[in-house]
């Protein structure tokens, strides 16, 4: 069925009547929707899209304000484009796409045209422009830019509803590119920041570290390797089928399978490309959003998967119980650990910021109640020591017989107590609960020689030391027995 007459070039057909009957196609044009786009998969066959759980879980839960830190070839970017691609289509967009490179801008500009390409010609809709680096679209007047971000003015003076950063980790200098681009985006728009990591700096890293401690605008979405199917390898060293292959596991894997849920085909994957990749293999396949960055040289602990391998555990009778404390309410954090001296295990800790010094002591009661803790060591510098004198009436009025003992922190004594700790490590067989704040802590905490030739041990500029210090005092507290104890 002809619904229009051919347009024929007749100079009497008014613009009016040309734009009429544009509209009356456009409405007859059957809708969009993901279905409908085609992708080039990783063996470059051109395939139907479909989400897989990364992409799923990462469009059903977008804030507005969006970090994304993935394994590699989760297809997040793939996501985010076809995304893009429909709101441009649905409604009026100004669209902004930055890569790290030129290569890769050109793969998400071609993947965008090759979205345009597939759509069935009665789908395809009209574009009133189609460059290397911008389309606009005639019926949503939506408009695509593509870039790179080497320029660090680059993104300034436009003003954009969605923002795609790929590998933003990768940018040369994030920070001043995002400075200029960020500020055009309203506060009902969307940006989307996504990488894999690089190394413990940098504006992403931050960012990630301050969303991940609940100090941030941004919302972070980790996808670690396990989430695409297709990493696994089927072993002929284990007896699968017979469950033999759970009694092979080391530490650190028996977590991941007890925790995720992960195959034998999964773990067999894993440590082949442990084994290719060393120390890499965390960077380009994390497991958790804190080791995925790779730290510096002048890392203090060296640390290794068996010392976080601590069981959740629950009181038992007739083993001592000991704690650390490191006071702080506003940009620190308090933090209290636990160990079972008799197993040498961390049994408990307690994390805590932005709530009262009443509240916090509260929460410190209750968990010297619960273990029966013995003695604390807590930190008496700044508002420690009026803390402590509290602390000790509050236990005093809820029968717990804990013993507080108070450590003024020097450079001297801090010392002291962080290389006894990194010795209980290495070497003492301590074991730790896999908690990712802590162990965090524990991989970035640096020694450094000062000017003077002096060594400091301290967190790195932005980071925080409190578990490593909560955790030094607990350690320092199973060897107590000849420390003076606090009287009220």
């Amino acid at each position: 069925m002809q619904l229009f007459e051919e347009d024929d070039g007749n100079p009497a057909m008014d613009e009016r009547t040309r734009r009429k009957r544009r509209t009356a196609t456009d409405a007859a044009r059957p809708p969009i929707t993901l279905a409908d786009l085609r992708i080039f998969d990783k063996q470059q066959h051109l395939v139907p899209l479909q989400l897989n759980r990364a992409q799923r879980h990462l469009l059903d839960h977008l804030t507005g304000r969006d970090l994304v830190l993935k394994a590699r070839q989760l297809g997040i970017s793939t996501a985010v484009q076809a995304w893009l691609f429909m709101t441009a289509l649905n409604q009026t967009a100004r669209i902004g796409t930055l890569a790290h490179d030129k290569d890769t801008t050109q793969k998400l500009r071609d993947m965008a045209q090759t979205f345009y390409d597939e759509l069935a010609e009665d789908k395809q809709p009209r574009r009133s422009a189609n460059t290397a680096t911008r389309t606009q679209y005639a019926d949503t007047k939506s408009i695509v830019y593509f870039g790179t971000a080497g320029n660090p003015r680059g993104g300034r003076g436009g003003t954009y509803s969605h923002v795609h950063g790929s590998e933003v980790a990768f940018w040369k200098d994030a920070r001043r590119v995002l400075a200029g681009l960020l500020q055009g985006v309203p506060q009902d728009g969307s940006i989307i920041l996504e990488s894999t990591p690089n190394g413990a700096q940098g504006w992403f890293y931050e960012q990630v570290m301050s969303a991940l401690e609940g100090n941030s605008v941004w919302s972070v979405h980790f996808f670690p390797w396990w989430w695409d199917e297709g990493y696994r390898v089927m072993s002929d060293e284990w007896k699968v089928m017979s469950g033999e292959w759970i009694q092979q596991l080391s530490d650190d894997e028996r977590q991941l399978v007890e925790k995720h849920g992960l195959d034998a085909a999964q773990i067999a994957w894993r440590r082949q490309k442990q084994l290719e990749l060393g120390e890499l293999f965390a960077q380009e396949y994390p497991e958790d959003p804190y080791s995925a960055f790779l730290k510096g040289g002048d890392r203090y602990f060296r640390l290794s998967a068996e010392m976080f391998s601590a069981p959740a555990a629950l009181y038992r009778m007739g083993h001592r119980y000991v704690a650390g404390l490191d006071f702080g309410q506003s940009h620190d954090y308090t933090v209290c650990s636990v160990l079972d001296v008799t197993t040498r295990e961390q049994v408990d800790l307690l994390r805590l910021r932005q709530r009262s010094w009443a509240d916090m002591r509260r929460a410190i009661v209750d968990l010297c109640l619960k273990w029966g803790i013995s003695t604390l060591v807590a930190e008496s510098n700044s508002m420690g020591g009026a803390n402590i004198e509290a602390l000790n009436a509050e236990l005093g009025v809820a029968g717990c017989p804990t013993a507080i003992v108070p450590f003024q922190t020097t450079h001297s004594s801090k010392s002291s107590i962080i290389a006894e700790l990194r010795l209980s490590l290495e070497e003492g067989g301590l074991k730790l609960l896999p908690d990712p704040a802590q162990r965090h802590e524990l991989e970035v905490f640096t020694s450094r020689q000062t000017a003077t030739g002096a060594w400091q041990l301290t967190a790195p500029d932005g980071e925080h030391d409190d578990c490593v210090m909560a955790l030094a005092l607990a350690w320092h507290a199973a060897g107590s027995g000849s420390l003076v104890i606090f009287s009220a």
